[in-house]
């Protein structure tokens, strides 16, 4: 039945039934040890259709003067998250706090949160206890930050395989990188997970990776869902921009070509703090061609929406464009921005921060598919 129908629908079609007959699987992989100020490579396995990518951080801290945690820590550690498929196409590049923060949005929830997530001006309750699960201490002692960051490949592994990467090939290799902090405190928030106090860190940062992936019950390609296999989804984040931003003065920040847009993620930091109640902002908006507003807000306003979604508050400075239902296609405009109106700036590290969900057909073909007979 299924080499009778368009491509479309035998994707839908074997999609269904992979989601119905795979096994749902997760490989525990060695962990791995890291310095601060050093890149940690994170090799990935060859096996069935890989979904995501689970990585849970530990990091020793010994802590001899009362410290102050950054908003946006303890995600911040983990400064740039890369994965690199098989043809070296680098799907996920961007940094821990935002890729944390956009999966927040994307689940409705509050994931990973630790205590200190208690922002200026958020009404919003505190999400979870001290455990051996989330911790960022900051009491002096002997103590340990753990968090968590989920890498995606699919775009929603329980329904919808767009973007999972077949690993079933005895070519080449696949991986993850993380790129750690330079330290564990710095002035400048972004960073470094505290901002004030005095800290070593006794034996660096071990990362522990969970590969989750589902194991076809054929290879055969007709039962496979070729264009979700063969679709690039993840974030395109770790941009920075420090040019054009002034009192009175709007800042433009290019979406990238040739891209289906899912969500636009971007942090204001502004004299090395993050406002809060977006004071520092008048305008936000969303524009194609220089010319055609798709959507005109208020920092009051799109907080709202924020929190809406999640029943709290991402830490201030942060603001989220979702368009997850009906994707921003940017090869149809010359271009699309979106428009920060700065109303103003203080001394110090001021920059914008984006993060791009994309989608977009891949370049390579497959490894490892077999003609069906």
């Amino acid at each position: 039945m299924a080499d009778q129908m368009n491509p479309l629908q035998q994707n839908a079609w074997a999609r269904q039934n992979l989601l119905a007959t795979g096994i749902s699987m997760v490989k525990k992989l060695p962990s791995v040890n890291g310095a601060l100020g050093t890149q940690v490579k994170i090799p990935l396995l060859r096996m069935g259709i890989m979904t995501g990518v689970l990585l849970q951080f530990t990091v020793p801290v010994n802590i001899t003067a009362a410290a102050t945690p950054s908003l946006v820590a303890p995600h911040n550690i983990a400064q740039l998250v890369t994965y690199n498929d098989f043809a070296g196409t680098q799907r996920t590049r961007t940094n821990g706090f935002q890729l944390f923060a956009a999966q927040c949005m994307k689940q409705g929830d509050v994931l990973s949160a630790v205590p200190t997530m208690a922002y200026p001006g958020s009404a919003g309750p505190t999400y979870n206890y001290d455990t051996n699960i989330l911790a960022q201490p900051v009491a002096t002692g002997a103590g340990e930050i753990k968090f968590s960051l989920y890498v995606p490949m699919a775009n929603d592994p329980s329904s919808d395989l767009t973007g999972a990467v077949l690993t079933q090939t005895n070519v080449g290799e696949h991986y993850i990188t993380v790129q750690l902090a330079n330290a564990l405190v710095a002035a400048d928030p972004w960073i470094a997970p505290y901002v004030a106090g005095t800290m070593t860190n006794p034996g660096g940062v071990t990362i522990e990776a969970f590969q989750m992936y589902i194991q076809p019950q054929s290879m055969d390609s007709m039962s496979l869902p070729i264009i979700d296999l063969s679709t690039v989804y993840g974030f395109e984040g770790a941009f920075q921009n420090t040019a054009n931003i002034g009192a009175n003065q709007e800042t433009l920040i290019n979406l990238p070509n040739n891209r289906s847009i899912l969500s636009t993620l971007v942090t204001f930091e502004n004299g090395s703090a993050f406002t809060a109640n977006g004071a520092d902002l008048s305008a936000i908006r969303l524009l194609a061609n220089s010319n055609t507003n798709f959507r005109e807000m208020t920092p009051r306003m799109l907080r709202e929406q924020m929190r809406n979604i999640i029943n709290s508050d991402l830490p201030t400075g942060t603001y989220y464009i979702g368009s997850r239902r009906q994707p921003i296609l940017t090869q149809l405009y010359a271009n699309v921005q979106a428009g920060f109106m700065v109303s103003s700036t203080s001394a110090g590290v001021t920059q914008f921060n984006s993060q791009f969900e994309v989608m977009y057909p891949s370049g390579s073909p497959l490894p490892g598919v077999t003609v069906a007979a």
